[in-house]
């Protein structure tokens, strides 16, 4: 294909009749979002995910309040959309951010979720959209948290959950200050448990002090993790609590998302903000396949008791490439 013959199909990529324009900020892409979500949801999910912001890079002006900014994030400026995600990296559900008209599109409230933040009704949003909710478990980090989302996920719907809080968010539950825990060294922790609410708050010295909050998990058993220590000049030993193990094993599937996506990813030079949306959700599909055919060969091949060998990202792409220039002669 020649590149002036690619850009008059460019030119006419449209995904919704403009003259049916509504008060969603997103009416342009939504259709093709909407297609993508539904087939994220029809994949069989696994029993520990976690929830996450991506950021969908776009430097334009063209979008006005929709762009956001995210100084931690790799790519700061663009689209943010919350992800389900699994542990491998295979995204389950999402829902973009759209201010005030962020949930238009998916669930009602109770009048008890109404009183949460924005955050936790991310969290809700995300997790009324499981197949299997009883016992399986969250993850997420400290903008999302709270003590309220933690309980109602467990009383209301059976999901557990886990991740880091603020302190401000602690509410009666008071533990030691960081002071305190800096002079008891390196892994020392404090915690306090609610066994009425079955809820865990544990604090625990690093580099920094991080507290988290579990439905499920506390700090038994205590493992061990391994810092380098400068006086010293060599590796030592710290104590971890199982909380905190939990945690970092579990958290990162939307980060290895993002990752494999920005490895390949597909770039659109337009002016038109929705169609950086579209290439991202491309993208997303493409690497959603990738992991599944990495899963469904393992276990056929689990099954038959044979050994295979993990085709790269990279060469699936290329055979789905090769596999529909195939079908179009």
């Amino acid at each position: 294909m020649s590149l002036k013959r690619y850009q008059q199909i460019r030119i006419h990529i449209h995904f919704v009749n403009n003259a049916n324009q509504n008060d969603d900020p997103y009416f342009k892409i939504r259709p093709a979002l909407e297609i993508v979500r539904r087939n994220c949801m029809s994949v069989e999910e696994e029993k520990k995910q976690s929830i996450d912001e991506m950021m969908v890079p776009y430097k334009g002006k063209k979008a006005g309040s929709k762009r956001q900014y995210i100084k931690s994030k790799p790519k700061k400026s663009g689209f943010k959309i919350f992800v389900r995600a699994g542990v491998s990296g295979l995204v389950y559900d999402f829902l973009i951010y759209g201010g005030e008209k962020t949930f238009r599109e998916y669930h009602q409230f109770t009048s008890e979720e109404n009183t949460l933040g924005l955050g936790a009704k991310v969290i809700l949003s995300l997790c009324k959209s499981m197949k299997a909710p009883i016992c399986s478990a969250v993850y997420f980090d400290n903008f999302f948290t709270s003590l309220e989302l933690v309980h109602i996920l467990r009383q209301n719907y059976g999901i557990l959950s886990l991740g880091t809080i603020r302190s401000n968010r602690l509410g009666i539950c008071s533990l030691e200050n960081d002071k305190a825990l800096a002079k008891r060294g390196r892994g020392s922790f404090c915690f306090k448990n609610d066994n009425v609410n079955k809820i865990s708050c544990v604090k625990w010295f690093d580099n920094k002090a991080v507290i988290l909050v579990s439905s499920y998990v506390s700090v038994e058993p205590v493992a061990t993790a391994t810092r380098y220590t400068k006086h010293k000049k060599d590796k030592t030993d710290i104590p971890c609590p199982s909380i905190v193990k939990q945690y970092n094993r579990h958290m990162g599937g939307v980060d290895l998302m993002d990752m494999l996506v920005s490895l390949y990813r597909t770039r659109l030079k337009t002016r038109r903000w929705y169609l950086s949306i579209f290439a991202q959700m491309i993208d997303l599909c493409m690497n959603n396949a990738g992991l599944l055919y990495r899963r469904e060969t393992k276990l056929t091949y689990a099954e038959s008791g044979g050994n295979v060998e993990n085709i790269s990202l990279k060469e699936f792409r290329y055979y789905v490439s090769k596999s529909l220039r195939m079908k179009r002669r």
